[in-house]
């Protein structure tokens, strides 16, 4: 097995000619997750590509040493990167004309690679080709919602400022020429690939939409942001918020204002957040930004105004109902 100071697999040495598409796979969780979502990728029934591992966490090695497949590169962080750290240096350091990302919990139907593929293959204009995505959860699944209909769209900045985070890494392609300028400049949020989506935007990258189901996205309690994990999706809606409220600085009043619909769901995503946490006083003071963001047509602000005068123990209880409810369907 070669080895060089950054990388340590099965991987091709510096200097090897580009592949076609480099899927990017930074992982923080045990080898036996990241697993099935590398088989998926393996799996694909398009073969011109190279796999960037990126390991947080040290255990991934004997996985790659044991799948012994000279596409796989393997890079051992020597610290923890976090979440957007780990994603640009991967992306930094793939070689292929176009690139993607797959996490460690996720995976793809075998034709996600060469449907992509397919669709910017045939069109230079295209920066940007996604997928539909399935929302796994147990035995429940259900379609990511898209507010684009399928096909190419030329312009979507306004879509990306008016809807509600909605493209995925997990289920996109892009050409390396977007990888550049803007698009790198994530900031240290778990959110920042909305970077790299507006960035494409602006530089006016089509878009192409492609809505067979490909891509899976895996719901689970400890996904960063999942509103049945511990922090009720807390930290990821601080991100969003951090995020827009730093993009949005200096720029013109209409981009502000066809945003502030997302802005206001998302401070309605921590009003609940800090209600299940027991945090009511500063609910309220969320429910008042989204309140100010939209005004009293956002569906839920009523009840969340209602919710945050009651006592926390009725709060979860309600939740915790609802779960269940949405469990047996």
């Amino acid at each position: 097995m070669s080895s060089t100071s950054e990388e340590r697999g099965t991987g091709p040495v510096a200097g090897a000619p580009p592949v076609t598409v480099s899927v990017c796979m930074p992982t923080s969780r045990p080898a036996d997750v990241l697993e099935g979502a590398l088989a998926s990728v393996l799996s694909q029934d398009f073969e011109d590509f190279e796999v960037l591992i990126g390991d947080e966490t040290g255990e991934a090695e004997p996985l790659v040493v044991a799948v012994n497949d000279p596409r796989v590169r393997y890079y051992p962080n020597p610290h923890r990167l976090g979440f957007a750290a780990n994603h640009v240096a991967l992306l930094d350091r793939a070689r292929g004309r176009y690139m993607t990302v797959q996490h460690d919990d996720d995976w793809w139907e075998p034709r996600y690679l060469s449907s992509l593929v397919a669709v910017l293959d045939g069109d230079p204009g295209i920066g940007l080709a996604c997928c539909g995505t399935v929302l796994d959860h147990d035995e429940h699944r259900e379609l990511w919602p898209f507010p684009l209909r399928p096909g190419r769209h030329a312009h979507v900045l306004e879509d990306l400022l008016r809807e509600d985070w909605f493209l995925l890494l997990n289920a996109t392609v892009w050409r390396r020429q977007v990888w550049t300028g803007a698009a790198r400049q994530w900031p240290d949020l778990r959110c920042g690939d909305l970077q790299l989506f507006l960035s494409a935007a602006e530089d006016d990258w089509s878009l192409f939409y492609l809505p067979e189901p490909l891509a899976h996205w895996v719901q689970h309690d400890e996904q960063s942001g999942a509103w049945r994990g511990s922090d009720h999706g807390l930290g990821v809606a601080d991100d969003v918020l951090a995020f827009w409220d730093g993009w949005l600085e200096g720029r013109p009043a209409h981009q502000v204002a066809l945003t502030e619909r997302q802005r206001a769901t998302w401070h309605l995503r921590r009003a609940r957040a800090l209600l299940l946490a027991g945090r009511s006083s500063e609910a309220r003071v969320a429910i008042r930004s989204a309140s100010g963001c939209t005004g009293a047509h956002l569906p839920g602000l009523w009840r969340m105004r209602i919710a945050s005068r009651l006592p926390p123990s009725v709060v979860s209880g309600a939740v915790g109902a609802k779960r269940r409810v949405s469990d047996r369907r």
